[in-house]
């Protein structure tokens, strides 16, 4: 096996690394969280299509027939509703495969592992209905086009054309930049895919529009996809005249909380580049810019926009990153401790740190007294923190000084990486649901649903005892519109009452707890259950968002609603009947 032979295959094997952590991460407890609204509407259309409904196809044709080919193979669930997404997300650690000889072969193979742990990138590959099938779908297409791949790159095109309006988000951004680059910077334009062929582009075409009618029409079976995909541009261009409550500082507060590292490297990285001159990091600095802005200025802006400006973030930090992935030069276990060093104070950092987000915010009032000085428990944590980072500055200048500026320079940014990356993998297993706890993340659109397992668990119990089967006593659902709780009584006989009034005598009903009529409290039994919950984003103090920035929780306000059961459901009235 030739030296070459020998460099492909370790590169193969570690995009195959990638790929498979990505999909573990991706799958793991994929299931465990109830669908939010925003998941369930798109989830349900999936549903109703396996059903033979016909119903009517939002504009993300992709996700809604991807996901009933799951529901016919795996059964409708809410593991089976995120798993295109997920599958999605994790093959989207593949894509630096076919950029590798703009970006360099070792600054792709840390994107790859990037994106697989990135945390808005892994929560986005977690959600139903999610914009990751557009980004992925788009940088295949993309990637294998410049690979000379016509055929593939057309059908990775139809994907993205069917993939919903983000994919539009990320064609815009594009189109700007490249136009930008090519007026301005020719040398440093990101498409790099040599003189335009037309033959290629013919059949490019003719994949792109095969994949767009089989697929959009549910291979033949359902033309509904086809007017959707088509009906993903108004709905993205739409957006710009439709305004939401989400404001663009929650944006930004949301890229700087779970893209802390990334962040870091992407800025170190452009200011190093632009005084270098670095074309590639130039354009996608570039990029960066431009995916940030449209998405700031996007009237109908919601967190989980930002997927388009992951991607060049990311790319700079993996460029960034690959720089310093070199033995060290100048005296290996003098870097190794300056490392270790640098790890140490950052350590200390991190828990004063935490000590403000946790304990000091609420003990303000104790006074410590330092000589003539005063200062409460949260001066006192912060000015310990800033003396920390000070202290860590004058002992890299020193080193630098006395030893060696290249042991400085490598053995700060190894321990810093450390500890950034241990920090980022926190973040990630929080934005993906992971820890032992439920917290409250960003990246969901509208509600949170809460309590869909206990209601669900506990009709089925009532059914079982009325009628021996579970999921076969009639429900009405009254004055509520919720697309999660239609998704979780989706094996159910439901009817929607249309207002307060409930038709006839139901053997269940589901309302609001604040319908309040006499006749039914005389007829039913209810039990409360919290549905959905919404974060006070906007309605919120500083110490909550520290408290987050750790914890992941966050003041939320609460939906609750009635399951009203007749009273001869119930085992005891049968009983005595």
């Amino acid at each position: 096996m030739t030296e070459s032979s020998r460099e492909r295959n370790l590169e193969f094997g570690f995009f195959a690394l990638a790929f498979g952590l990505a999909l573990v991460l991706r799958l793991l407890r994929l299931g465990e969280l109830p669908l939010a609204d925003s998941e369930a509407l798109w989830a349900m259309q999936a549903f109703d299509l396996t059903k033979g409904l016909r119903p009517e196809i939002g504009a993300q044709p992709a996700y809604v027939i991807l996901t009933a080919l799951s529901f016919f193979v795996l059964q409708a669930s809410d593991f089976a509703a995120r798993l295109i997404p997920a599958l999605f997300g994790a093959a989207l650690t593949i894509t630096p495969f076919y950029f590798r000889d703009r970006l360099g072969r070792k600054p792709a193979i840390v994107l790859a592992f990037f994106v697989a742990f990135d945390p808005g990138l892994l929560a986005l590959s977690r959600l139903a209905g999610s914009p990751v099938i557009a980004l992925t779908a788009l940088l295949f297409a993309w990637g294998l086009w410049r690979a000379g791949n016509a055929r593939v790159a057309g059908v990775w095109a139809g994907i993205a054309l069917l993939g919903g309006p983000q994919v539009w988000a990320g064609v815009l951004g594009l189109a700007v930049v490249s136009g930008f680059l090519r007026g301005n910077f020719t040398e440093a334009n990101i498409v790099g895919a040599g003189p335009f062929d037309r033959k290629a582009a013919l059949t490019c075409a003719v994949f792109a529009a095969g994949t767009y009618v089989l697929l959009g029409s549910f291979f033949l079976l359902a033309t509904g996809g086809l007017s959707a995909g088509l009906a993903a541009i108004p709905a993205y261009f739409g957006g710009w005249l439709d305004f939401s409550d989400v404001p663009g500082w929650r944006l930004l507060v949301g890229l700087a909380a779970y893209e802390f590292f990334a962040l870091l490297l992407a800025i170190a990285g452009l200011v190093r580049g632009i005084i270098r001159r670095d074309a590639l990091v130039i354009s996608l600095g570039i990029w960066l810019a431009v995916a940030l802005v449209l998405a700031l200025a996007y009237p109908s802006r919601q967190v989980a926009d930002l997927g388009w400006a992951l991607i060049p973030l990311l790319a700079l930090a993996a460029l960034e990153v690959s720089s310093h992935l070199i033995p060290p030069q100048d005296g290996v276990w003098e870097t190794i401790g300056m490392a270790i060093f640098t790890l140490a104070i950052l350590v200390f950092i991190c828990m004063n740190y935490t000590t403000i987000a946790l304990v000091s915010s609420n003990s303000d009032a104790v006074v410590r007294t330092l000589g003539p000085i005063q200062l409460t428990n949260s001066q006192l944590y912060w000015g310990m923190l800033v003396v920390s980072l000070v202290l860590l500055g004058a002992s890299i200048v020193m080193v630098a000084y006395g030893w060696s500026l290249l042991v400085a320079i490598q053995g700060g940014v190894w321990g810093t990486l450390v500890v950034l990356s241990v920090c980022s993998l926190s973040v990630a297993f929080a934005s993906a649901g992971l820890r032992t706890y439920r917290t409250v993340e960003m990246w969901t659109v509208g509600p949170h649903t809460r309590q869909a397992e206990a209601l669900v668990r506990q009709m089925d119990d009532l059914s079982r005892g009325r009628t021996g089967v579970k999921a076969s006593v009639d429900v009405t659902i009254a004055g509520l519109d919720s697309p999660s709780l239609r998704w979780v009584l989706r094996d159910w006989p439901v009817t929607q009452a249309s207002g307060l009034v409930v038709p006839g005598v139901p053997s269940m009903i589901i309302g609001s707890d604040q319908i309040f009529h006499p006749e039914i409290e005389s007829t039913y039994r209810g039990q409360e259950f919290t549905w959905r919950t919404v974060p006070a984003w906007n309605q919120s103090f500083p110490a909550d968002w520290l408290r987050w920035t750790i914890l992941h929780e966050f003041p939320q306000g609460h939906e609750k609603i009635i399951l009203w059961t007749r009273s001869d459901v119930f085992i005891d009235s049968q009983n005595n009947q």
